[in-house]
């Protein structure tokens, strides 16, 4: 892989056009979405050239649906040029993506962006300089020829059968329609700009071209188009840098891998838009189908909440509008209450096709409550509590009728569950899920209006619910088979996931865990956990850890912070943080950018090495900063105040801003 150079606000990296430089340069503003690939080059492939709008999914077979890429309307084309080097680079302050190169007449300068002042627009623009007298013509382009290629749920299963779901209605030179095969959605493309220039240009002589692509669905309206989109896009970036950014004392490396993850996750969200959340991949990729997982809840939830409390706000009713979705599922599975869906589709059906994953991961029920009293928490607002408490008493209903009475053992048990581990197979009493559990069901005693003899039976369940723990070694246990497994054999591949190499039936009956599990269980409740219980989990599962998932570098970071191992805690933290820079399991091109890793390594710096917490309305700072980071200043947002928090020396500072 080619070397990314990494500065405090630009990342940049040369050489050809790449499916991993497509994921790493890929740009959005929540709404639209754009892989980073030339526009110079027509496609190979019709599922080539992605873009992706929000929230726009359509069925690929009963049941099931896929986020639908759109058809490439930004191209523009120096016509008989071809690039081989590019030089690329991404700024990160304003969120334009530049490539350079050298034909055999000009030197080709790139740029496009995603406008975060107008979600509906991306803008190109081309400037063409003259290395010679020389005659050029520009053509734009607009490729109607899209399919979509499904990624099957089981990632060894390699997915060649492509779907059309866009059909073209009409196409001038400034209007492209096109309706989706199944639903009839209307999808309208508006281009400003030229079809076709020609031009005469002398040695060193530089021409600019720009193209605006307007992207609308159904019966949207365009908004008014914006004298200066590029300094409109500008500005709101330097607003949204002004809540977001955190400053390091630090190596300039690690200063703007921080920012590249801060904006990679503002890219994906669309802060004032309810009716879409985040998929595991963005709007980078159509990987699991642009779908929503407890990635979004547990992982990137707490950036929004302290940086973006509107935007976590609108994250919170994404969820709460499923309700009735989650309450189907649950019935469907011939349970009470409401059951939340492990991948949600946009009107939150469950989307998994495969036993084990789908029905089995049950513990995303308790993430979204648990995700929801967070907000409530750090931000203060109550304006939702009514909607809240019933999601709290919904899901706390699916529990009880999920877990099974023993009543010659007098506890509750989850049979059949995954917990985050997913190597572990079907478990009983995975201490995660259990634990959540219970916690959902406390929120639901403390906030919801129920009769007394409901209330009797979640406080049994609360007080009766299996938790696994050995006193003598101060230990959580994860699971009842767990320690009954074989241990994992030496003599691996190294440097690839587990499961490329071994079946997964052989997999599920090793001691061996894909992620964080009880060290995820540690880092969601601080308070909860003596410092000795967080250190036993620690010294018990760490060293069984492989790591074959994005989610799972950042959370032991977090945890190592915590329990003061500053050199593995930055080590963990470095592999998180450049996930994706780094492209550590060899994926991000044929995936995308991996969301989770990006709020996994905000929360191992601002919860684990920065010490930010709020319990009961008191917010705190307990700084354990490692020597590679000597000091940090940031802005959050806590229950209406904006404050700064600045770190140095091992001290911590709050001071209410504005």
């Amino acid at each position: 892989m080619a070397d990314v150079r990494i500065k405090p606000w630009h990342i940049l990296l040369d050489g050809p056009v790449s499916e991993y430089s497509e994921s790493l340069f890929a740009v959005g503003n929540g709404c639209l979405g754009m892989r980073g690939f030339s526009l110079q080059t027509p496609k190979r492939r019709p599922y080539d050239h992605a873009v992706f709008r929000a929230g726009f999914f359509e069925p690929i077979r009963p049941g099931v649906t896929d986020m639908v890429q759109l058809p490439d309307a930004l191209g523009l084309r120096v016509v008989g040029e071809e690039p081989a080097q590019v030089s690329q680079e991404l700024d990160l302050r304003t969120g334009v993506f530049t490539q350079r190169w050298r034909g055999r007449t000009v030197a080709v300068e790139t740029q496009r962006m995603a406008s975060m002042a107008d979600r509906q627009l991306l803008c190109v623009r081309l400037t063409l300089t003259a290395l010679a007298d020389t005659q050029v013509r520009v053509q734009s382009a607009m490729d109607t020829q899209v399919c979509n290629l499904p990624v099957h749920d089981d990632q060894m299963v390699e997915e060649t059968q492509t779907v059309r779901l866009l059909e073209p209605v009409r196409q001038s030179g400034r209007e492209l329609v096109m309706r989706a095969v199944h639903t009839g959605r209307e999808l309208r493309i508006l281009c400003d700009g030229p079809e076709e220039m020609n031009a005469g240009l002398r040695a060193g002589e530089r021409i600019t071209v720009e193209k605006r692509v307007r992207v609308l669905l159904d019966a949207e309206a365009a908004n008014p188009d914006a004298p200066d989109p590029w300094g409109e896009n500008a500005a709101a970036w330097e607003a949204l840098w002004r809540d977001c950014d955190i400053q390091l004392d630090a190596d300039e490396r690690i200063q703007g891998a921080l920012r590249y993850n801060v904006f990679q996750m503002l890219c994906a969200n669309a802060p004032d838009d309810p009716d879409v959340s985040i998929g595991a991949r963005g709007l980078t990729h159509g990987r699991y189908k642009g779908n929503v997982f407890w990635d979004t809840d547990v992982f990137l939830f707490p950036f929004f909440c302290w940086h973006r409390p509107d935007a976590a706000r609108s994250l919170v009713r994404y969820r709460l509008d499923r309700l009735d979705a989650a309450r189907a599922l649950a019935r469907r599975q011939n349970l009470c209450g409401a059951r939340y869906p492990w991948m949600s589709g946009e009107d939150g059906s469950e989307q998994c096709e495969s036993w084990d994953i789908g029905l089995c991961e049950t513990h995303i029920t308790a993430d979204v409550a648990y995700a929801a009293d967070r907000y409530r928490e750090i931000t203060g607002d109550g304006t939702l509590d009514g909607e809240l408490s019933q999601l709290y008493l919904e899901t706390a209903r699916y529990w009880l009728s999920r877990f099974t009475w023993e009543p010659y053992r007098d506890q509750y048990s989850s049979f059949f569950v995954k917990g985050p581990d997913e190597y572990c197979g079907a478990a009983v009493n995975n201490t995660f899920t259990n634990y959540l559990a219970r916690h959902n069901a406390r929120l639901a005693l403390n906030h919801a209006a129920m009769d007394e003899a409901e209330r009797e039976r979640l406080r049994h369940f609360c007080e009766h619910v299996t938790l696994l723990y050995d006193p003598q070694r101060h230990l959580y246990l994860q699971d009842e088979l767990f320690d009954r497994l074989e241990p994992m054999p030496d003599g691996h591949a190294q440097g690839e996931p587990l499961y490329k190499s071994v079946c997964f039936d052989r997999m599920q009956r090793y001691r061996a865990l894909k992620q964080a599990d009880l060290v995820q269980l540690m880092t969601m409740f601080p308070d909860d956990f003596s410092d000795g219980e967080k250190r036993a989990v620690w010294d018990r599962y760490e060293p069984l850890t492989v790591h074959d998932s994005s989610l799972s570098f950042g959370i032991h970071a977090l945890l190592a912070f915590r329990l003061g191992l500053e050199k593995v805690g930055w080590r963990y933290f470095e592999r998180s943080l450049c996930f994706d820079l780094s492209d550590e399991l060899g994926n991000t091109g044929r995936e995308g950018i991996h969301m989770a890793a990006l709020g996994a390594s905000w929360q191992a710096l601002v919860y684990g090495a920065l010490g930010l917490w709020s319990d009961g309305g008191e917010l705190r700072l307990t700084p354990r900063l490692p020597p590679e980071i000597r000091g940090a200043s940031l802005c959050v947002y806590h229950r209406g105040r904006r404050l700064r928090l600045t770190v140095r020396d091992g001290e911590g500072r709050i001071e209410q801003e504005g």
